[in-house]
């Protein structure tokens, strides 16, 4: 039953839609979607085959930790781009760090303050000077955080 069930798309409001674009588009690297006029800014990006992030410049509270996952397929471009515009979080769930199994995590703000959670594929190539970098934890782990508690650790397996 679950294969019946995909994301079509993630909206996500942003303050300056501009900003937004460049940032998601250049820093990011999704390709622009057609958009359609819905009597407000907005902006389509594709993901996939079939889906969409739904970009739409709009007031709205943005949360600390609620955030959206993107798998992109050059995890060490992207890293070297968000670090150059001072995306990078490591105050929410922590440093850059490789998982377990091989992949890569990091979390990032748009320049609206949205969280987005990059993802690379297990096998992804990476150049091993990464992990020497302030941002980025040396050893493979997981973040983890104790119920109720608003600080977690990096966990080494």
């Amino acid at each position: 039953m679950s294969a019946d069930f995909m994301i079509h798309h993630v909206n996500v409001n942003v303050d300056d839609l501009g900003l937004a674009v460049a940032f998601y588009r250049d820093v990011l690297g999704l390709p622009l979607d057609p958009t359609p006029d819905q009597g407000f800014h907005s902006q389509f990006f594709r993901i996939g085959e079939q889906q969409q992030i739904h970009m739409n410049e709009v007031t709205d509270v943005h949360q600390f930790r609620g955030h959206f996952c993107l798998v992109l397929p050059d995890f060490m471009a992207v890293f070297h781009r968000v670090k150059a515009a001072n995306a990078i979080d490591v105050r929410v769930w922590g440093r850059v760090r490789q998982l377990p199994g091989g992949k890569m995590q990091m979390f990032v703000r748009d320049p609206s303050g949205n969280l987005i959670e990059i993802a690379s594929a297990a096998d992804a190539r990476l150049d091993p000077s990464l992990f020497a970098d302030a941002l980025v934890e040396p050893l493979r782990g997981v973040y983890r955080m104790e119920p109720g508690d608003s600080v977690g650790q990096h966990v080494s397996p």
